[in-house]
């Protein structure tokens, strides 16, 4: 056998030994996260890694000539693999995921070397079975984790019971919405639609990221009741999702998302009956850790973006094939535009607010998808522009595919018939407080959101509401307007009375649950990621408190940056505030913050506690 035809061989054979690897690593992920993972981006990847391993094998092949040629020549391609991986995957959270499968990958081919000297049929079939059983394992953990879809009610819905369509933006905070007073136009589609309709302008999510809130957005409970977050990445059913009591009375209700955190195997489609997936057709994950796909999108063969387009594609055709006298809908969708990285958006949008070369957004951009996940030290003044420039246009897209969503709807002629609410999981941090990306903090830049609600038959064009609010009153809302009773047990009620003046409806709260990291000396308090964080609003006020004993109090109109703490100021209001709060936990069966958390059965309100918040007025 010649030299180039070694090489060419040894090449592959270190290529399916990295695939092998990854999809070892990758199962795992799917066992620890729960996250599903697309198997054809990975089947993609692994053909990716053997096409350019083969080129490297064969362009290293005159060391085959040397003593222990086969030893350098894999040498030098896990080096190779390894440079070229850290070269487009920089910070630290990218690092294992480079450098465990060119060094896994290195002592798998040597073990296949050894193998192919008995046979070479022996070690090629063993190498593909292992990544077959590996990529079995991917596809099927997840699958055997979810739920059956469930059938159609038998009942009928109420006669003239709206279409639902429920919007998740995900990851865009209210700040740099134009609807909400940002200079920069990025929000014209929500903009007109919640003059349509009511805007809610101070409306705080419960949770910081995808899985809590959610969760939090399909059972009207908050986090530390529900389970489902950073410390358990599960939703138990100990109370029914929104989908379900929509789908049992009858209702058609169908899921559209990029975003895999809303799956099957995490619980967060229970009741749904049409999961589009629509995160499959983007590899999600895959894509993001790949330092193949990687090298492809610095050659300008990177995804187009997130899945936004195939989101508002499949809801456009699916809402097309439905007969005109079908039963009344609930859609669920997703757009996750506006999340890291940030450089993965249509070119006129990355570069709306933005001349900075695209090769240099990329490089900032995975360095901020590391900071995500690692807690990367960065340059916050040089980087906080650029990134805020990429985030904005990332708000304009998904306010792009909003429209696509409105038109579509309006183009069936039933817009005026549809409950329409649209909102955000979480915000982000730009540079705030020195840091950036969410899941960390309570800052008003990771829980403001937008929210705005559109039914002409009970909601005034040009409403604004100035009440703060928890979108965990969203259930109760979506269910007030269809006319349909609420189950028991909500934390939240209908935010209706709240466009009237009236109160909010239950609590302003916010949680976060450990990221289990060592926080960074340099780092301000409020961002660290060791410790639990409960935050309540009570008009501009807010209190922030922790498991570790920090405590926090903000008066957010005087301070909108949360940089001055009044908590050893003003002790008058911060033991009133933690009255207030004491009060709410002890109506809802919500523990301390150092307790040991686990999802529990809905309760009734106390009386007495009861009492004392419609006395504040927090309830009808």
């Amino acid at each position: 056998m010649n030299v180039a035809i070694r090489g060419l061989l040894l090449g592959v054979g270190y290529g399916l030994a990295v695939a092998i690897i990854t999809c070892g690593m990758m199962f795992f992920q799917t066992l620890q996260l729960r996250i599903p993972i697309n198997t054809v981006a990975v089947a993609q990847a692994a053909a990716l890694d053997l096409v350019l391993a083969a080129v490297l094998g064969l362009v290293a092949a005159p060391l085959l000539r040397v003593r222990f040629g086969f030893l350098w020549h894999l040498l030098v391609l896990a080096a190779v693999w390894s440079g070229s991986g850290l070269l487009v995957l920089p910070g630290r959270f990218f690092l294992p995921m480079v450098v465990a499968p060119a060094a896994g990958g290195l002592g798998l081919a040597l073990i296949g070397v050894a193998l192919a000297r008995r046979s070479r049929a022996l070690a090629g079939g063993i190498g593909i079975a292992l990544w077959l059983v590996a990529i079995v394992a991917i596809e099927l953990t997840p699958r055997l984790r979810a739920e059956p879809m469930p059938d159609v009610a038998a009942v009928l819905p109420p006669e003239g019971a709206p279409d639902i369509v429920l919007i998740v933006l995900d990851t865009v905070r209210a700040a740099n919405m134009s609807a909400y007073g940002y200079e920069r136009p990025t929000s014209p589609r929500f903009e007109a639609f919640a003059a349509e309709g009511a805007l809610y302008l101070d409306a705080t999510s419960p949770a910081t990221w995808s899985l809590p809130s959610h969760a939090s957005l399909f059972t009207g409970r908050f986090a530390s009741s529900h389970g489902a977050h950073s410390e358990n990445r599960k939703l138990e059913h100990t109370s029914p999702l929104l989908a379900e009591v929509l789908s049992n009375a009858g209702y058609e209700t169908a899921c559209f998302t990029a975003n895999a955190w809303i799956s099957d195997s995490l619980g967060l489609t229970h009741g749904i009956q049409f999961d589009d997936e629509a995160w499959r057709a983007t590899g999600g994950f895959v894509n993001v850790t790949s330092a193949v796909r990687r090298v492809l999108d610095r050659l300008g063969f990177g995804l187009e973006d997130k899945g936004g387009g195939a989101v508002s594609s499949s809801f456009a055709r699916w809402l097309a094939d439905r007969p005109d006298d079908a039963r009344p809908l609930f859609v669920f969708l997703n757009f996750v535009e506006a999340h890291f990285p940030y450089h993965i958006a249509p070119d006129a949008y990355l570069t709306a607010y933005t001349s900075e070369p695209r090769s240099e957004l990329r490089e900032l951009s995975m360095l901020l998808t590391s900071n995500q996940f690692a807690n990367d030290p960065l340059d916050v003044a040089a980087i906080m522009g650029p990134a805020i420039d990429m985030y904005d246009g990332g708000i304009l897209y998904a306010d792009h595919l909003l429209g696509r969503i409105i038109d579509t709807v309006s183009a069936r002629g039933s817009l005026d018939r549809t409950v329409f609410v649209v909102l955000s999981d979480h915000g982000e941090l730009t540079g705030e407080h020195g840091a950036f990306g969410h899941g960390v903090s309570l800052l008003e830049p990771v829980t403001r959101v937008p929210l705005a609600i559109r039914y002409p038959a009970r909601i005034a064009a040009g409403t604004r509401v100035a009440t703060p609010v928890s979108t965990v009153g969203v259930y109760a809302t979506i269910l007030d307007l269809a006319g349909l009773d609420a189950p028991t047990g909500l934390h939240v009620s209908s935010l209706i009375p709240a466009m009237r003046g009236g109160p909010p409806g239950g609590p302003v709260l916010a949680e976060i649950f450990s990221r289990d990291q060592t926080a960074r000396e340099d780092q301000k308090p409020l961002v660290h990621r060791d410790r639990r964080f409960r935050s309540y609003r009570a008009g501009n006020l807010k209190l922030i408190e922790s498991s570790r004993g920090d405590t926090y109090l903000f008066d957010l109109a005087s301070d909108p940056h949360e940089l001055n703490n009044l908590a050893d100021t003003d002790t008058a209001t911060l033991a009133r505030l933690r009255d207030e709060l004491g009060t709410w936990s002890l109506a809802l069966a919500l523990p301390p913050l150092d307790a040991t958390v686990a999802a529990s059965e809905p309760v009734e309100l106390d009386p007495a506690a009861r009492e004392r918040l419609r006395a504040v007025g927090y309830l009808e």
